[in-house]
């Protein structure tokens, strides 16, 4: 249980990325969590990317809209081409519909629009394709 509504944010995304089941399976690296890649380097990458947050209200002290994104990057070795990986990224996307709306320590956070399937990023050992969903909390 989180004692913030960063915390809070946090738990509910990593949450619904723990829920993704892909064939094949994939290991997933968390962010500052020691991970040693497979061999045949494919896994995720998980990146918790928090924006700016709004006061709307002005004259309140009303919540507060928060932004941010969280990536989910499918790894993948390169030289084995770009459709399975595409693919996979694809269900990721799938895996964070429009206004789908997590919950965690009594907070709400809701998937803002389709997720973007980025181009493919080559790296030295691997290629990778970030797949950035766009959320909000108001808190």
């Amino acid at each position: 249980m989180a004692e913030t509504v960063e915390g809070s944010i946090l738990q509910a995304l990593f949450a619904r990325v723990s829920s993704l089941v892909l064939s094949p399976a994939l290991p997933v690296a968390w962010p500052n969590v020691t991970f040693v890649p497979p061999a045949n380097q494919k896994f995720l990458r998980v990146q918790f990317v928090p924006n700016i947050n709004n006061r709307v209200l002005i004259d309140s002290d009303g919540p507060h809209q928060r932004l941010g994104l969280l990536q989910i990057s499918v790894q993948w070795p390169k030289g084995l081409g770009e459709a399975q990986p595409r693919e996979l990224a694809g269900k990721v996307a799938e895996h964070f519909p429009t206004d789908l709306r997590l919950t965690a320590d009594g907070l709400q956070v809701r998937v803002t629009k389709a997720a973007d399937v980025a181009d493919l990023i080559v790296e030295d050992a691997r290629i990778q394709i970030p797949v950035m969903v766009a959320w909000e909390c108001w808190a």
